[in-house]
């Protein structure tokens, strides 16, 4: 039985990644003549160094504000080295409100 678990992110980040930023945004029809969807994350280390970042555009198949920043989370937390222990930085309320409900790991709100 295979143990490897289908990745949706291509780059392995090294193990001394401290913290994720992530974000994600979306343009509604309103303003273009197709609504869009980008999500992006930048990995720092403890010292403040950016050690990569990655951003993308998301399909447009049922478009919303928070599917970006889901895409944004999920890339980024796929690209980290197993085993990895980082604060998330984000700025999505109801991303935080989905983690509580779903995830079995701390959330700790930080006001910087």
């Amino acid at each position: 039985m295979n143990n490897q678990v289908a990745r949706i992110s291509d780059i392995q980040l090294l193990p001394s990644v401290s913290t994720l930023y992530i974000d994600g945004s979306f343009l509604p029809l309103s303003s273009h003549s197709t609504s869009s969807m980008t999500y992006a994350w930048t990995a720092i280390d403890s010292d403040g160094f950016i050690l990569e970042s990655s951003y993308n555009i998301i399909p447009s198949l049922f478009p919303f504000a928070l599917r970006s920043e889901i895409f944004a989370l999920l890339h980024g937390l796929d690209s980290l080295f197993r085993n990895s222990t980082i604060t998330v930085a984000t700025d999505c309320a109801q991303l935080i409100s989905l983690w509580s409900l779903y995830v079995d790991a701390p959330f700790i709100s930080k006001l910087r």
